[in-house]
């Protein structure tokens, strides 16, 4: 008797153990991940002759039991629950260090690298306040934010057509970026519950798949406006105050077809249509607000008041990794954020603990792939009072405008961003609640897929020609437009 369910135990143990190694290849087949999917076909090949072992071999059935008995004790430890990150639940503030300093828009690279105009009073002001950075925004100037667009792939034009299309839509969608109450519309009266039900389910209707509400912290908000676009300039200096309450902050997903291709054009190309679906999205949004009697502003790349990663934290849609993304449910750092900011009252969500923190700590993998040495592979520093992982945006840009794309390997390569399949929504369920997942998945996960950034194949139509096959196609515009 004793002999039979010790037989049975290895077998069903045995089976799920195949059964395991046999969901690790196929998806890692699926996703080209060369190195997991020689590991799962290793791990299968292992089981079934185990399988074989067990079955004809009876002198190591007790020996193979107490294998089995221990993987399965070690298995059930990964389901004692833990307590989750209180910093991560109290939100953006919750790695508040000291006096939370607000950034002066115009301190960005971004601005700094399409906004200021040599010779222009804004210039000189800001240059004689920041000497040390003139020269080598000076360089990158020349070059511009993007250099030559699409350069890693010789400005193959059909994916950097796709690029000047989707900047173009922002542009003509900016400066209806603020929308007042329509005229002679008095505000809709509607409980705060059922006016979150109803944005929520609108702007999911809309395209955005993950949506989240909170309260504006105005430590989020540029002290100063730094970038202009339609040539208000005598907007550049001035206080951004009196926003609304209340943002409606949503995320929209990178494909993973396209950010697979990381740093080449096809990432980029997908990177600039979120920047248009986020701006024609926020921008009906607000326009929405406003025809039911309440303020409504859109923040996308032609109108920025707010630092949004911080926000999308405080709305419940994540936590910000090593690499400063926002990593979210389902796509993890394959998000761009969007948001829409109104007086409408609305019930604001709660932050989340999906175990990033931990997970980066030991991690490292978008450190170590990173071509710029950008990201920090160290512990966090203290940046205007938060505790955060601080990148080093000067050398991440100049990246940029050597590859001609806004590069996005660090996004590609993390562990949160495969696809949101059963397979990778139970391994992320076990990294937010097991405090052993936590400590030990990242350097599984290291193992299995190692810690080095490759390019995969794209779908055809997005594929690009290596540089030595592509004549080399004129790219030029205005920079300012990215």
């Amino acid at each position: 008797m004793e002999n039979t369910m010790l037989f049975w135990f290895l077998i069903v143990s045995d089976l799920v153990f195949l059964g395991m190694a046999l969901v690790l290849f196929k998806e890692s087949l699926h996703e080209q991940e060369a190195r997991a999917t020689r590991i799962g076909a290793f791990a299968s090949l292992a089981a079934i002759m185990l399988l074989a072992i067990i079955i004809w071999f009876p002198s190591v059935r007790l020996l193979l039991g107490g294998v089995f008995a221990s993987a399965a004790i070690f298995g059930l430890a990964f389901c004692i629950p833990g307590p989750q990150n209180r910093k991560a639940l109290k939100g953006s503030m919750g790695y508040q260090v000291g006096e939370v300093t607000r950034l002066d828009e115009s301190y960005s690279v971004f601005v700094r690298t399409r906004g200021l105009r040599e010779g222009s009073e804004q210039y000189k002001t800001f240059y004689e306040t920041n000497p040390e950075l003139e020269e080598r925004d000076k360089i990158r100037r020349k070059k511009g934010l993007l250099g030559k667009l699409g350069n890693v792939d010789n400005g193959y034009q059909p994916n950097v057509a796709m690029v000047h299309a989707s900047f173009d839509m922002p542009e003509f969608l900016g400066q209806q970026a603020k929308a007042d109450p329509y005229e002679n519309t008095p505000p809709a009266q509607l409980t705060p519950e059922k006016a979150s039900a109803i944005v929520k389910n609108y702007v999911k209707h809309l395209g955005a798949p993950l949506v989240g509400i909170c309260e504006v912290n105005p430590a989020w908000i540029y002290s100063r406006r730094g970038e202009i676009h339609y040539e208000n300039w005598e907007e550049w200096g001035s206080e951004i105050k009196d926003l609304p309450k209340y943002a409606v902050v949503f995320l929209l997903e990178m494909e993973r077809d396209h950010v697979i291709s990381a740093p080449h054009t096809p990432s980029v190309a997908e990177s600039a249509a979120n920047y248009a679906k986020g701006a024609y999205v926020s921008t009906l949004l607000a326009r929405w607000f406003s025809h039911m009697g309440y303020r409504g502003v859109a923040e996308h790349s032609r109108n920025y008041d707010i630092i949004l990663p911080p926000l999308a934290v405080d709305a419940g849609l994540g936590e910000i990794g090593r690499q400063g993304y926002l990593i979210g449910p389902k796509f993890g750092a394959r998000v761009r954020v969007f948001a829409t900011l109104t007086d409408m009252p609305l019930v604001p969500d709660k932050p989340i603990s999906l175990g990033v923190e931990e997970f980066c700590e030991k991690c490292k993998k978008c450190a170590d792939s990173c071509p710029s040495r950008s990201i920090p592979t160290g512990a966090k520093t203290v940046c205007r009072g938060i505790e955060k992982w601080k990148l080093d945006e000067d050398s991440c840009f100049d990246y940029w405008a050597r590859v001609g794309t806004d590069c996005s390997i660090c996004m590609a390569i993390c562990p949160y961003s495969r696809p949101n399949s059963c397979f990778h929504r139970f391994i992320r369920w076990f990294v937010a609640n097991s405090p052993l997942a936590k400590l030990l998945f990242p350097h599984i996960d290291n193992f299995i897929y190692g810690k080095r950034w490759k390019a995969r194949k794209v779908p055809d139509w997005l594929s690009y020609p290596k540089r030595s096959e592509s004549e080399d196609y004129p790219t030029s515009l205005d920079d300012r437009k990215y």
